[in-house]
């Protein structure tokens, strides 16, 4: 399988948004992932969808102009959606300045599949094809709420078709600073298939510095054996380096997870 990440213009921090992109979908199992940037014509949403199964655009979320590119190469019409207007409107519903055209915002292909933004007031969608058996997922364009609309959404299609159906995130908190934290993820995510691991803030403990891992698995068993693992590599990295880790496990994020 092949999917195509482009980046639009409108695109905060693409460096750091690709990062976490491409690393889980790698680990999703995605044997070819494409990394394009958009010039700001949508030429690459064109070239990406012609020899992809899958594209994901970030920034598309809320851009009237890419919503329609989608659509057309979908061979959809594109509609305000309701499910998307009501999330808006409810982001939007204790602010004092409200913008104009919420409706562009909520410009959806046809027929697609909504996912909430927690971060942010336009949530992302999904849009497949009629006739071709493809997808193209729009993302929001700040890197946080583009990520966890991934995680909540948008990486059930992409794991649909590889059969990883099983998940878990664990978070061991190391007593060392944020650079030394990712170059041990990045380590850990080459040695091991099926692992992305991060620094990643939003699991920040008291102390030490959070270090984050999502596993991907086709069966439970190969789940608790990639687990294992992960956990044993980690343990042996962190001691090579006299790296102490304070604690850490399986979260609460990996039971809500665990199960498509």
């Amino acid at each position: 399988m092949k999917v195509s990440v482009v980046l639009l213009s409108s695109v905060e921090a693409p460096e750091a948004l690709s990062r976490w992109l491409l690393g889980y979908l790698r680990a999703i199992g995605v044997e070819e992932v494409e990394l394009i940037r958009d010039p700001g014509d949508y030429s690459s949403v064109r070239q990406a969808y012609s020899g992809s199964d899958a594209v994901i655009v970030a920034g598309a979320a809320g851009n009237p102009n890419a919503v329609r590119v989608i659509a057309e190469l979908l061979g959809l019409g594109v509609e305000v959606n309701e499910e998307a207007l009501n999330y808006i409107r409810s982001y939007y519903s204790d602010a004092l300045d409200v913008p104009e055209g919420l409706e562009n915002l909520a410009l959806t292909p046809e027929f697609s599949y909504v996912v909430p933004n927690e971060r942010g007031p336009v949530p992302a969608f999904v849009a497949m094809g009629l006739t071709e058996d493809k997808i193209i997922a729009g993302l929001p364009s700040r890197p946080s709420e583009a990520v966890e609309c991934f995680e909540r959404g948008v990486q059930d299609f992409i794991r649909e078709k590889t059969g990883k159906r099983f998940s878990a995130t664990m978070t061991f908190h190391l007593a060392c600073d944020r650079s030394t934290a990712d170059a041990l993820a990045d380590e850990l995510s080459k040695e091991l298939r099926g692992v992305f691991a991060r620094f990643d803030l939003r699991f920040l403990g008291r102390e030490g510095a959070p270090l984050t891992l999502t596993v991907y698995a086709g069966t439970a068993e190969e789940l608790y054996d990639t687990i294992v693992a992960a956990e044993e590599l980690l343990q042996k990295l962190a001691a090579q380096r006299d790296i102490p880790v304070l604690g850490g496990g399986i979260s609460k994020q990996a039971t809500e997870e665990s199960i498509l």
